[in-house]
């Protein structure tokens, strides 16, 4: 099962790496004014001189893929090719009665440059020589130096032009030799010697938003404190002093709690055919992966496709804000719903199973309704609010889902099937931003969204044909499976009324490990203040392409991500969740560091990929195991909320990440930035030590008493 599961997800990951790789475009400006300058260099392509007999035309062709790395120097955007042609002298042959006197008549000779569907001929006659120079571009905006009534992107579009500006390039030359002619002494000529350089014309592109002042431009820069390195040395000593001690306690901290059984135990023995998900660990895994497939496919369309979709139209950054906001918004309040799927059940059907099928047949109905929006483009504040309606829905089946892996999820299963999970919902996201990004090319807005239907109903097919439990049934018309297992779903899944809910939060919390882990959660995105940071460094500091930056961030950091959660969830199953984020905290804590005092070495592209790499793994290693380790400390009766409670509470700290980089960016230069996110790296640590694993099942797990409030059905 885990081999199979790892060979879907690696096919998946390679089919979607190329969209990974796009270039971003949803920062992108609206319709307005856009100064736009350029720096120019010719790149020589070819040089060669060669006799080209009378009146026969030849063509040849130069590539410039040995030039590659000059044209990305000199700014990678290709708009011309110049053919400069010299001929300084005329080979012409006297005969007859010349006296060698003559005047010689010149030849005409002709070029012609071509690109594509771009193409200039140009002839001239005389000694010397002359240029074709054949240029693609718009050379007005140039000229004027702003462009009017054009979104960035439409500017962008008069300038870039990718590879279709790439590759081979066609020359011709022609002579047409001209002689002296006269009744008593004619010459002859049969060509002419010409030298040919062909070259392109590459401009370095810069466009920025009219009347951008000086502060404006420079908002984002870091500032230029420094604290000395040694400052941030006893922070790392005193935790590795810290870890030492806990090595050699594990036992007093939890260090060694693992369970640790047979594959056969493991996945379990199957009492319904593998349809009942506490019984099947294949039904368990298949169902949860899917429903976070599906939960990831919405938010990488809506941040990523459908707003440069409709950047690249000319939408405004205000309209662009809307959206996002509205889609966003759902998810930021989706713990409101977790009191309320713990209350409102259909034990019949299951606990959460009746809350999935909801949410995911809304979802299917509001991307149908998307598409009798006449122009999506000229009513985006109409399509923002039927996103808000849509992803309303999506954080419903969200919060169900994490409910349900709670409720199901066998103690020792959390942080191997944990680490499937959140693949699952990062291939999703992959599917929503660079599979339907690349789609939607070819067939528009509403292509992409009704594309998204029939995958979301293959992936319906899980939740709909898998059951929670024993007895439980699939579709109305069924029967129960096993007599007398309804009335005990019946006091299992009792339903109480809000204050009892709130109550059972409260004992849930009263927990030492319960309200430690909000600490945890709290604390555990606080370095993300370096996120902003990243693309200041590598794209104004150190000369990258937003394009190379973009295709590193989103292709392979990408794919190490998703490997780290791999990896976490199998060594966390293997050695206990809590020991590797611990070790990996410290860790990847020290890679950080030694990413801010390695600046000598910043300059290095293998050394700079390789850090970014190690850090971005190994804190994904740590997050599997967070996760995993708040599904651990979450109770079962109130599952829903609890555990959504901390994902919300994750959400606030890296908000609070982010918040922070404003002020320390203006204040400190980018090591000492670095070395404040390592150490708030190891806040984690600090936060995790304490919370006990198992406390939660250990005390509050007990069967539900007989006379338990009978439960409150949800009206289907």
């Amino acid at each position: 099962m885990r081999a199979q599961f790892h060979v879907a997800v690696l096919i998946m990951l390679l089919m979607m790496l190329p969209g990974c790789l796009s270039t971003s475009e949803e920062t992108l400006g609206g319709v307005g004014t856009y100064e736009v300058e350029a720096t120019w260099t010719t790149v020589e392509l070819e040089t060669k001189t060669a006799f080209y007999a009378d009146d026969e035309s030849v063509t040849w062709s130069v590539l410039d893929g040995e030039i590659d790395q000059q044209i990305e120097d000199a700014g990678g955007h290709v708009v011309g090719l110049v053919l400069a042609m010299s001929y300084p002298t005329d080979d012409e042959t006297p005969g007859g009665l010349c006296t060698g006197q003559e005047t010689d008549v010149p030849d005409i000779v002709s070029g012609t440059a071509t690109k594509g569907e771009w193409t200039l001929e140009a002839s001239d006659s005389g000694f010397g020589g002359h240029v074709v120079n054949l240029t693609w571009h718009d050379q007005a905006i140039l000229d004027a130096g702003v462009a009017t009534n054009l979104s960035e992107q439409e500017v962008l579009d008069r300038f870039v032009f990718g590879d279709e500006a790439r590759g081979a390039f066609d020359l011709t030359v022609l002579v047409d030799a001209q002689a002296h002619n006269s009744a008593l002494c004619s010459h002859s000529d049969d060509g002419e010697e010409v030298t040919t350089v062909a070259s392109l014309l590459v401009i370095d592109l810069t466009v920025t938003p009219a009347g951008m002042d000086d502060e404006s431009s420079s908002a984002l820069a870091v500032g230029t404190g420094a604290i000395p390195s040694v400052i941030f040395a006893p922070v790392f000593i005193a935790m590795v002093a810290l870890v030492a001690f806990v090595t050699r306690h594990q036992d007093r901290f939890q260090l060694r709690f693992v369970l640790e059984e047979e594959e056969e135990e493991l996945e379990g023995e199957s009492t319904s055919e593998g349809v009942t998900m506490t019984d099947s660990y294949r039904a368990r895994v298949i169902t949860l992966c899917a429903l976070y497939v599906a939960q990831g496919i919405p938010w990488g369309f809506i941040t990523v496709t459908f707003v440069t979709f409709l950047a690249a139209r000319g939408v405004g950054a205000s309209e662009l804000a809307l959206l996002l906001t509205l889609g966003t918004l759902p998810w930021s309040v989706k713990f409101l719903w977790g009191p309320v799927i713990d209350r409102y059940q259909i034990p019949a059907y299951g606990r959460r199973r009746p809350w999935i099928l909801l949410a995911q047949t809304g979802m299917m109905l509001m991307l149908g309704a998307m598409l009798f929006v006449p122009d999506p483009t000229n009513n985006v504040r109409t399509i923002a609010i039927m996103f808000l309606v849509y992803n309303i829905f999506t954080s419903l089946q969200d919060v169900s889902t994490d409910a349900l892996a709670v409720d199901v999820l066998q103690p020792h299963e959390v942080e191997k099937v944990n680490s499937y999970m959140f693949t699952s919902k990062t291939v999703g996201g992959a599917i929503g931003g660079a599979g339907l990004g690349t789609i939607i090319v070819f067939t528009g807005l509403k292509g992409a969204i009704l594309l998204q239907i029939p995958i979301l109903a293959g992936l319906m097919i899980a939740p709909m044909m898998m059951t929670e439990r024993p007895g439980e049934r699939r579709f109305p018309w069924e029967k129960n499976a096993e007599a007398g297992s309804e009335e005990e779903d019946d006091v299992e899944a009792a339903n109480q009324n809000f204050a009892d809910i709130f109550a059972k939060i409260r004992t849930a919390l009263s927990l030492r490990s319960a309200y430690l882990s909000i600490v945890l959660s709290l604390t555990v995105s606080l370095h993300f203040l370096l996120i902003p940071v990243l693309p200041l460094l590598f794209v104004r500091e150190l000369g990258w392409t937003e394009a190379g930056f973009n295709a590193t961030n989103g292709g392979w950091i990408l794919a190490l991500t998703v490997l780290g959660y791999l990896v976490g969830g199998q060594l966390g199953r293997r050695f206990g969740g809590k020991k590797i984020i611990i070790y990996a905290a410290l860790g990847t804590a020290f890679v950080t560091a030694l990413w801010g005092v390695s600046g000598q070495l910043w300059g290095s592209t293998i050394w700079m990929v390789g850090v970014w790499s190690l850090k971005n793994f190994g804190w994904s290693v740590v997050m599997i195991n967070i996760y995993s380790l708040m599904m651990k400390v979450t109770w079962g009766e109130v599952g829903g909320t609890q555990f959504t409670g901390y994902m919300a509470m994750m959400n606030l700290s890296a908000i609070i990440g982010y918040q922070l980089t404003g002020p320390l960016a203006e204040r400190f230069d980018y090591p000492t930035l670095f070395l404040i996110g390592a150490a708030l790296q190891t806040l984690v640590i600090l936060a995790v030590l304490w919370i006990d694993p198992d406390q939660t099942r250990r005390e509050l797990e007990s069967p539900v008493p007989a006379e338990a409030p009978a439960s409150v059905p949800m009206t289907a």
